[in-house]
């Protein structure tokens, strides 16, 4: 089966996609109604990662720390994943901080703090 095709329907069917990674890098973010400019999303490095796991699924949201000079990340295990059966879209939710996270069948994706951060961008597929 074509790489493409496997990645389309690993989206479909819950079943294959239980041990699966995303790589997301944020191509627009606003805070609070305030834009990122593409100079600010470049050097904060900011993007999301998702693993899914058999049992567990993880979000972790990453950006550059000026302080530790490298990219750090915050990682969390997500209390509900749900495939909208209509639309093949995944939802990933974590419920004590309301953050959430959408990914489309064209791999793009919304990442929303549940803070008055919104991002936006493209993930791709990388095997577990």
């Amino acid at each position: 089966m074509p790489r493409t095709m496997l990645l389309v329907f690993s989206l479909c069917v819950p079943a294959l996609a239980a041990a699966a990674e995303y790589d997301c890098k944020v191509k627009k973010k606003v805070d609070f109604g305030f834009s990122y400019t593409a100079e600010q999303l470049e050097e904060g490095k900011h993007s999301v990662k998702i693993e899914e796991g058999k049992k567990e699924t993880f979000v972790s949201r990453c950006s550059f720390s000026t302080i530790a000079q490298k990219i750090t990340c915050d990682r969390y295990q997500m209390d509900m994943v749900v495939l909208d059966e209509y639309v093949k879209i995944k939802k990933y939710y974590l419920f004590r901080s309301q953050l959430d996270v959408q990914l489309f069948p064209d791999f793009s994706f919304i990442e929303n703090n549940g803070r008055g951060s919104v991002a936006y961008g493209k993930c791709r597929f990388t095997a577990p």
